[in-house]
């Protein structure tokens, strides 16, 4: 009750039963003049989203492409290590192809074939199934000849 009381005392102290109600105009405006060169940071705006979009779909154009790269890469040297390892004769040889593939269409992959060997005739057999077995696959392919010829692996064989 105590409470209704203060409140209803708290209205009239500040006139809010039967107070007059003065109207007042809004006070006179001055005129704004309009912005100019709002049209040209929009467009700017605009430019610089485009320019970003078209680095975004370049940038992910490029991984694109490499990926496909790697993957290319990736299976020609599989191709080429099954063909090894099926060979009874270089089965046990620490001979390693590893392919490269570069990201222009025109550029030749290389595959890179290292290791050791016995022999001189040892090391001709691998290249040239390398080289036959690259070619199959891709006809632009270059070796890169790293296989050594170590007559002490004969012995201990």
């Amino acid at each position: 009750m105590t409470r209704l009381v203060v409140t209803l005392a708290i209205l009239l102290a500040l006139g809010a039963f039967g107070a007059p109600v003065w109207a007042q105009a809004p006070a006179p405006t001055t005129p704004v003049a309009p912005v100019t060169g709002g049209g040209s940071a929009v467009l700017s705006a605009v430019v610089i989203i485009v320019a970003l979009l078209v680095a975004l779909g370049i940038t992910v154009k490029f991984f694109d492409l490499r990926r496909k790269r790697e993957a290319e890469a990736v299976q020609l040297q599989a191709q080429i290590s099954d063909v090894l390892l099926r060979d009874q004769a270089f089965f046990g040889l620490p001979v390693t192809p590893t392919a490269r593939v570069p990201l222009l269409k025109g550029s030749p992959a290389t595959v890179e074939v290292a290791g050791q060997v016995p022999t001189p005739e040892m090391k001709e057999a691998v290249l040239r199934l390398v080289r036959a077995e690259a070619a199959r696959i891709r006809p632009d392919v270059v070796i890169e000849d790293r296989v050594a010829v170590v007559p002490a692996m004969a012995h201990a064989a």
